[in-house]
């Protein structure tokens, strides 16, 4: 008799998996079906729900990559499972993956694709990477994961640091905690990446203001200005104690008086302030040449940034 049972979540567990992610997923609001099913129309959802006997113990987020590939979770930023870490004696994940592994095998899945949360995010994502590699994962070249340390005294660059005092003297920005996401996004952020980057926002405008109305105590948009100018903005996630700035960008032309950076370490003091334990400022992948783009890094850590590795992993069996 198999120890745990998986079922393929259906709209009737909506309250049971709300209830679940609320009492042992206190990291992430992300795991809420009201935010995992705002971009249901991009994402085929293909979420877990494992019990042993009558008891639901782990959820697994995913979704439906190909007709026999499932990922944990490419809409979120991270998957995994969600479970009562405090409770989870030896060897538990790897009792769970087994099962999951072979609901997957029994519903001709040939490839699931795991992407773990950052270390720092849970006490035991650790043993889920062990869990997993102990069953036989590919280890994929993990992501960076880039975060500061609100537990410590780890500051910004020297030149940022300077450059931050000067015009905290001079009062030379306004900060504002801003409701309205629409001027960020449709002065700053959205003619950003399509100038610099060629890309554009993840979230559409209309998809952040649906999720900042169900969640306005986990999403904040805070903007910078100079004489009522718009001159960047930072939206963020706010998870329990950790920080993740979700977009950050500073306005066509005003690079020069580096109002981003200053943001940044304003929220920095701020949250480490009020008690917060980490400020994520989100993962990088690898580029081609299997190595992080040194730019980038280097923008962060002078930030104050601490590097962790994001681990992935691949199950492919024929």
């Amino acid at each position: 008799m198999k120890r745990f049972n998986v079922k393929r979540f259906k709209s009737s567990d909506k309250n049971i998996w709300d209830r679940h992610v609320s009492e042992f997923c206190p990291f992430s609001f992300l795991f809420y079906r009201d935010f995992m099913e705002y971009h249901n129309d991009r994402f085929i959802d293909f979420s877990l729900l494992i019990y042993e006997k009558s008891s639901l113990v782990a959820l697994f987020p995913a979704n439906l990559s190909h007709v026999n590939a499932i990922n944990s979770h490419m809409g979120l930023s991270y998957g995994g499972l969600i479970y009562d870490e405090d409770n989870a004696h030896d060897l538990f994940e790897k009792a769970v993956y087994a099962s999951i592994l072979d609901f997957c095998k029994d519903h001709n899945i040939n490839t699931l694709n795991i992407t773990l949360p950052p270390p720092f995010y849970a006490t035991r994502i650790k043993d889920q990477a062990y869990a997993i590699i102990s069953l036989g994962a590919e280890d994929v070249t993990p992501l960076l994961s880039m975060a500061v340390n609100l537990g410590d005294s780890s500051k910004a660059h020297k030149t940022k640091h300077k450059r931050f005092r000067k015009n905290t003297k001079r009062n030379t920005f306004s900060i504002v905690l801003d409701n309205d996401l629409t001027p960020f996004w449709n002065k700053v952020l959205i003619p950003c990446l399509k100038e610099k980057h060629q890309s554009r926002p993840v979230h559409q405008l209309e998809e952040i203001v649906l999720l900042h109305q169900r969640f306005p105590e986990h999403i904040k948009q805070w903007n910078i200005y100079h004489e009522d100018k718009l001159l960047a903005g930072i939206t963020l996630f706010i998870k329990n104690k950790i920080i993740r700035s979700q977009y950050g960008a500073t306005a066509l032309g005003h690079e020069s008086s580096a109002p981003l950076d200053f943001l940044y370490l304003y929220l920095i003091q701020k949250y480490r302030t009020d008690g917060y334990h980490f400020f994520d400022m989100g993962s990088i992948p690898a580029n081609s040449k299997f190595s992080y783009p040194k730019g980038l890094v280097n923008y962060k850590r002078e930030l104050g940034c601490e590097s962790y590795d994001q681990q992935r992993f691949s199950f492919t069996h024929g």
